[in-house]
């Protein structure tokens, strides 16, 4: 038997659309965020998806990403290893500001390493896991950067190019293989 785990990135927030760097630090949904979370929440109604349990990180923009989604209608978890990277020193800074726009991916000590984020994700989805039985599917709300390096770390899909505001990747897992099933943006075309 499998279990089914649908990530799910938050809705666009402020900090997003100021192309201000966002990982430990918050900043609510704005009104395009909630719209696009109101089309994810659509997708899997149209889908006939069922949750059986749901996860998000701590964090206020996955929180309220999870609670529309599901009509606040369905208790979850909180889990702070699925909460975003840390971006040391850049938190809330300029995006262009970035080690890695200079090819310089190691300038700051104080930034999270990629090895430590996804060991992170792994951890949570263990948890996850473990609380499913199977057939169960489970609905995992959390953050770009630390959704995309899990799905290149632990799936078929080595060159995943990273999920929209609200977009939704669909995990089979089979024992220990984890299986990359789709990628669906249903706001891709919100303006």
């Amino acid at each position: 038997m499998t279990k089914t785990l649908y990530l799910v990135r938050h809705g666009q927030t402020y900090f997003n659309y100021y192309h201000k760097v966002q990982g430990r630090c918050d900043s609510p949904l704005n009104e395009r965020g909630i719209r696009q979370v109101e089309m994810a929440r659509d997708y899997f109604k149209k889908q006939g998806i069922h949750f059986d349990k749901a996860f998000s990180s701590t964090q206020e923009r996955a929180c309220d990403t999870l609670e529309i989604i599901t009509d606040h209608q369905m208790p979850y978890t909180r889990l702070k290893d699925l909460r975003e990277k840390c971006y040391g020193i850049f938190e809330g800074r300029d995006e262009f500001l970035l080690p890695w726009n200079y090819n310089n991916p190691n300038v700051d000590p104080t930034m999270e390493k990629d090895e430590d984020v996804v060991a992170r994700m792994r951890r949570a989805v263990v948890e996850i896991l473990a609380g499913l039985e199977d057939g169960q599917t489970a609905l995992v709300v959390g953050h770009g950067d630390i959704l995309a390096q899990f799905v290149r770390d632990a799936t078929e899909n080595k060159n995943f190019g990273g999920f929209g505001n609200a977009s939704i990747v669909k995990l089979t897992v089979d024992g220990k293989n984890i299986h990359f099933d789709s990628y669906v943006w249903p706001a891709e075309d919100l303006k």
